[in-house]
C-alpha cells in the first residue's frame, strides 16, 4: 500500500515542484528585465490570469474525485461519464471565461490598482494570455484526469514537458529578445500548448479513449462535477484574491515598492503552495477509491501520511525562507526599498509556508471524501477572514498590519482544521462503539 501511495504522490509532487520553480524562475527573468514595474504589472493581473488555470485545475479534480468514488463503488458507467462530461465543461467554460476576460479586462485591472505604465503592461501580458487560455484551461484540467487513471508518470511527464518549454522560451524572450510581459505570456501559452498535445496523445491511444456518447453533456453527472470542483477551483483560485486586496492595501500604505516587495514573497508563498497541491492532488485518487469502496484502514493510512508529508515540507520551506531572507532581493533583481520590505516581511511569509502544510491538505482530504461542507467552509472562509484582517489591521498597524494579514489568516485556519479532523474522528470512533 506504501508502495502505491508513492507511486502517485512522488510523481504529482516532482510534477507541481517543477511547476513551483518555474514560478518563481518566471519572477526572476521578469525582475531582471523590468524591475518593480515588471513584478508589479505581472503581480496585478495575476488575479485575472488564475482564473484560466483554477477553472482548469477545478473541473478536473472534481471529475477525478467523481470518477474515483463511482469506481470504488463498482459503478464503472457512471464513472466513463464524469471524465467525459468533464471535457465538455472544460471546453465550453474556456469559451465563456475568455470571453468574459477578454471584454471586461481593461476596466477590471484599473479596479485592482493598476496605473499608468503598470496597467499598461498589465493588459499587454492578459490579451496576450487570452490567445490560449482554451488550450491552458483544457490542458490543466486534463493533468489531473490522466493522474486519476493511474498514469500519475505520464500526468508529470506532460507537466514536465510544458514547463521546460516554459522556462527556456521564458529565459530567451523575456531576458534575451527583450519582449517584455508580452514574450512572458507566449512562454506561458506555448508551454501550456506543450502539456495538451501530451495530453491529446494519451486520450488517442485505444485503451485511454473516451466513448463519444459519454462527452454527451448529462445534466446529473454536471452538477455532481461542479458540485464537488467549488472546493478544488476555490483552493487554486482564492489565493488570488487574497492578491488582489494585499496589492490594494500594499499600495495604499506602502506604494509600489511594497507592491513589488509582495510579488516576490507572494512568487515564494506560490511555491510552497503548488507542491503542497501536488501532495494532495497525488493523494486524491486514493482517498476518493478508498472512500468509495468503504476500505476505511486504506483511507486512514493515506490520509496520515499525506498530512504528515505536507506538515513536514511547510515547516521546512518556511525555515528556508527566513533563512534566505537577505538572499531574495537579489536574485529577483529589486530595488534596495523593495529588498528592504521583503527582508522585513519574510518571517510573517515564512509562517504562512508552514501553515500551508496543515491547511490546504485538510481541504484537499474533505473534498477528496466528499466532506464537501468543511472544505468549502476552509476554502471560502479564508476569504472572508482576509477581507476582515487586510482592512482592519492596516488601520492600526499600517504596512505591517498588511503583512499579518496571511499568517492571522492561516492560524485561524489551521486550528478549524484540526477541529474537523478531530471531530471526523470522534465521529467515526463513536460508529465502531456502537457496532
Amino acid at each position: 500500500m506504501r508502495k502505491k501511495y508513492w507511486g502517485y504522490i512522488l510523481p504529482s509532487t516532482l510534477s507541481f515542484l517543477l511547476t513551483g520553480i518555474y514560478s518563481i524562475v518566471d519572477g526572476i527573468f521578469v525582475g531582471r528585465a523590468m524591475g518593480d514595474a515588471g513584478l508589479a504589472a505581472i503581480n496585478i493581473v495575476w488575479p485575472l490570469v488564475a482564473l484560466i488555470i483554477a477553472l482548469g485545475t477545478g473541473i478536473g479534480m472534481g471529475a477525478s474525485v467523481m470518477v474515483s468514488l463511482n469506481k470504488g463503488a463498482g459503478d464503472e458507467k457512471t464513472a466513463a461519464k464524469m471524465e467525459g462530461n468533464a471535457f465538455f465543461l472544460l471546453f465550453t467554460g474556456s469559451i465563456l471565461l475568455t470571453a468574459v476576460l477578454y471584454a471586461s479586462g481593461n476596466p477590471l485591472l484599473t479596479l485592482l490598482g493598476a496605473d499608468g505604465e503598470v496597467h499598461s503592461l498589465a493588459l499587454t501580458y492578459l490579451h496576450y494570455i487570452l490567445l490560449g487560455s482554451i488550450i491552458q484551461v483544457i490542458a490543466s484540467g486534463s493533468v489531473p484526469l490522466i493522474r486519476n487513471r493511474g498514469a500519475a508518470v505520464f500526468s508529470m511527464f506532460a507537466m514536465a514537458c510544458g514547463c521546460f518549454i516554459n522556462i527556456a522560451l521564458d529565459y530567451y524572450l523575456v531576458l534575451i529578445a527583450k519582449t517584455g510581459l508580452m514574450g512572458a505570456a507566449v512562454a506561458t501559452v506555448l508551454g501550456q500548448s506543450v502539456t495538451l498535445i501530451i495530453s491529446i496523445a494519451f486520450y488517442l491511444k485505444k485503451k485511454n479513449r473516451i466513448a463519444f456518447k459519454n462527452l454527451k453533456p448529462d445534466k446529473k453527472a454536471i452538477l455532481s462535477i461542479l458540485k464537488v470542483a467549488a472546493s478544488p477551483f476555490g483552493l487554486t483560485y482564492l489565493p488570488s484574491v487574497t492578491i488582489i486586496f494585499m496589492n490594494l492595501q500594499c499600495l495604499k500604505y506602502g506604494g509600489e515598492e511594497a507592491v513589488s516587495a509582495y510579488a516576490v514573497l507572494a512568487y515564494l508563498v506560490s511555491f510552497m503552495e503548488l507542491v503542497v497541491q501536488g501532495i494532495s492532488d497525488g493523494s486524491q485518487p486514493l482517498l476518493s477509491l478508498s472512500k468509495g469502496s468503504g476500505d476505511k484502514k486504506a483511507l486512514k493510512s493515506y490520509t496520515v501520511w499525506t498530512f504528515s508529508l505536507g506538515i513536514f515540507l511547510g515547516i521546512l520551506s518556511g525555515m528556508l525562507v527566513y533563512l534566505c531572507r537577505y538572499l531574495i532581493p537579489v536574485f529577483y533583481g529589486t530595488s534596495a526599498n523593495a529588498a528592504k520590505l521583503i527582508i522585513h516581511a519574510a518571517p510573517t511569509f515564512a509562517l504562512v509556508m508552514a501553515m500551508y502544510g496543515l491547511t490546504k491538505p485538510a481541504i484537499s482530504y474533505f473534498y477528496a471524501t466528499e466532506a464537501l461542507f468543511r472544505s468549502s467552509f476552509l476554502v471560502y472562509g479564508e476569504v472572508i477572514l482576509t477581507i476582515a484582517a487586510i482592512f482592519t489591521l492596516p488601520l492600526f498597524l499600517g504596512l505591517n498590519g498588511v503583512w499579518f494579514t496571511m499568517p492571522l489568516v492561516q492560524i485561524i485556519l489551521g486550528l478549524i482544521s484540526i477541529i474537523f479532523l478531530l471531530s471526523s474522528a470522534l465521529k467515526e470512533k463513536n460508529k465502531k462503539s456502537q457496532h
